[in-house]
């Protein structure tokens, strides 16, 4: 994907590779304490209540062992993201009923409609490709998860 801004959103104190979680509800909990690392004014523990609560208005699972969670939230002033790679999937309700490996979350301003969709479709249109899902679930550690999301289709760094 070209001019990718997938990057922009992370750094790699909010990726966990090589993880092993047993529940939707225990990856919503590291979610949490990811998203909130540096932030003084929101609670890892809200973060988390709010990421479920939105997976329970539907399913973030695109499928592929993929999913995205996200939430709107007040007192952030832009957008951040985290992921975790599991070593081993875990049910999420996803429309093809396979596992989910792959956890892509985004903790959104509250007022940030417009860029909040743009950042979710570039993000699933990303990961709808197999080459993409492929390099990533290479990855065996933090900063090369987070080289493979700044490359764009033509496996050029960007």
């Amino acid at each position: 994907m070209k001019d990718s801004k997938l990057g922009q959103y992370l750094d790699t104190d909010r990726i966990v590779v090589s993880g092993e979680m047993s529940s939707q509800k225990r990856v919503f909990e590291i979610l949490g304490e990811l998203l909130s690392t540096g932030l003084e004014r929101v609670q890892n523990t809200q973060i988390s209540i709010e990421l479920q609560a939105r997976e329970r208005l539907g399913c973030t699972a695109l499928g592929h062992g993929v999913a995205i969670p996200h939430c709107r939230i007040d007192n952030v002033s832009e957008i951040r993201g985290a992921v975790i790679k599991l070593d081993s999937g875990i049910e999420f309700d996803a429309p093809d009923d396979k596992p989910v490996d792959l956890i892509f979350a985004l903790l959104v301003p509250q007022e940030a409609n417009q860029e909040h969709l743009e950042t979710l479709s570039e993000l699933a249109q990303f990961l709808s490709d197999k080459e993409n899902r492929v390099r990533l679930r290479e990855c065996h550690n933090a900063q090369a998860l987070l080289d493979a999301l700044m490359i764009d289709n033509d496996h050029q760094t960007i």
